[in-house]
């Protein structure tokens, strides 16, 4: 990997440690304290995407699978009753299943799966159809874009709102991070141009209860299906730079302008750091999409 900005990796370690995860007497459905609000990890049962032999581009599915794992134990229940004996078996069960074998619903003729992993809106409609089966409320799922004329206290809180609701429920949402690099491109006469760089999904475990009125930004805890590790990041709005991002895909999106996504500082999730970066160019990493209960 090339050199890069350090800072785009660092998080001050006080914005995580008023975040703490401990789990309660109920089982796999949260954990909570005075402040904060979080799914009980059992850390024996994350699921790493590199079960999956065929490929690496499965961190969707991984994500989902991990959600089950470790959500209410009705959710639980569906993961432990799937076909296959151990996680690797069964994990390959639900990318055949629901991924490699049902058609986009953004690329009509293919499948949900390919080579640069799963889409938004495929990997909502997998969940959909997935929880449908097992007889659980069918969740949400949409991009985390700001709305017309909304404040950035207001677009903070409407976000952190959904994934707190959603541990609320016993359901740790599944969130998709988007890299993205800014660079001054030859071919356009050094002209600044934005590129999507990475997609990652990663499973939303814990966050502060609430927010203070004075919040840009909170902590929170994850599982990272590259490796089933379990990670940290902070999630908070833009208050000086605009930038530009992706809603959808690049033949059927929008590049939004502005400051049209909350931003993110995930270092310990590897996944996101783009291959080739120079020490000019502007690295971002942004909330996307959100699966969620509500």
């Amino acid at each position: 990997m090339q050199a890069m900005h350090p800072s785009r990796w660092l998080i001050a370690p006080a914005l995580l440690a008023g975040l703490s995860i401990a789990g309660t007497g109920r089982a796999q459905v949260s954990g909570e304290t005075a402040s904060d609000l979080a799914i009980a990890v059992d850390a024996g049962r994350l699921v790493s995407q590199h079960l999956f032999a065929d490929g690496e581009a499965v961190c969707g599915p991984a994500a989902v699978v991990n959600c089950l794992r470790q959500g209410t134990p009705r959710m639980a229940a569906m993961w432990d009753g799937l076909v296959g004996g151990d996680d690797a078996t069964r994990l390959r069960f639900v990318i055949d299943r629901w991924f490699r074998n049902r058609p986009s619903a953004a690329f009509p003729g293919k499948k949900r799966l390919s080579h640069d992993g799963v889409l938004e809106e495929d990997l909502a409609d997998a969940c959909r159809e997935i929880w449908a089966e097992a007889g659980l409320p069918a969740p949400t799922g949409g991009y985390l874009d700001r709305r017309v004329g909304e404040k950035s206290p207001e677009f903070l809180a409407r976000v952190h709102g959904l994934i707190a609701g959603s541990l609320r429920d016993g359901q740790p949402p599944i969130l998709s991070l988007k890299t993205y690099i800014a660079r001054r491109l030859k071919r356009m006469d050094d002209e600044l141009a934005w590129e999507l760089a990475q997609h990652h999904w990663v499973v939303v475990t814990g966050v502060r209860r609430d927010l203070r009125a004075t919040d840009l930004g909170f902590a929170m805890e994850l599982i990272d299906p590259d490796g089933a590790r379990v990670s940290s990041a902070y999630v908070y709005a833009e208050t000086r730079q605009d930038f530009n991002a992706l809603k959808g895909t690049e033949a059927r999106g929008e590049w939004l302008r502005g400051r049209p996504f909350l931003l993110v500082e995930a270092p310990g999730v590897l996944w996101l750091r783009p291959k080739e970066a120079d020490w000019p160019d502007r690295v971002i990493v942004v909330a996307n999409f959100l699966v969620g209960s509500r």
